[in-house]
């Protein structure tokens, strides 16, 4: 009972550590997500150009960078809200993609 009050007390910091009470995912760097909430963005590559897919509603701006063997890379043009767009290899095969806010 004296823990029950004791928690009470403490307010909403005891909350968080106690009863596992968690904030809204922050977005990785890489993936394109400029405010504190997550867009669901992904990417995807296969030999010659990458792809990226965001579902989250709205009118954020996006794009996709893609880097590739040999030194190359691409990205793709400028899109707004939920889409799909492909990014292009100049130069060698595609590697690595990452969603970019713009």
């Amino acid at each position: 009972m004296r823990f029950r009050a004791a928690v009470a007390g403490l307010g909403m910091g005891a909350a968080l550590v106690v009863g596992g009470v968690s904030a809204p995912a922050q977005a990785a760097t890489h993936d394109g997500a400029s405010s504190a909430l997550a867009r669901n963005c992904y990417t995807g590559t296969n030999l010659t150009n990458a792809w990226g897919k965001c579902t989250t509603p709205g009118s954020y701006k996006w794009r996709v960078r893609v880097y590739c063997t040999l030194g190359g890379s691409g990205t793709s043009s400028v899109v707004t809200g939920p889409t799909r767009t492909n990014a292009y290899c100049n130069w060698g095969h595609a590697e690595n993609a990452f969603i970019e806010p713009v």
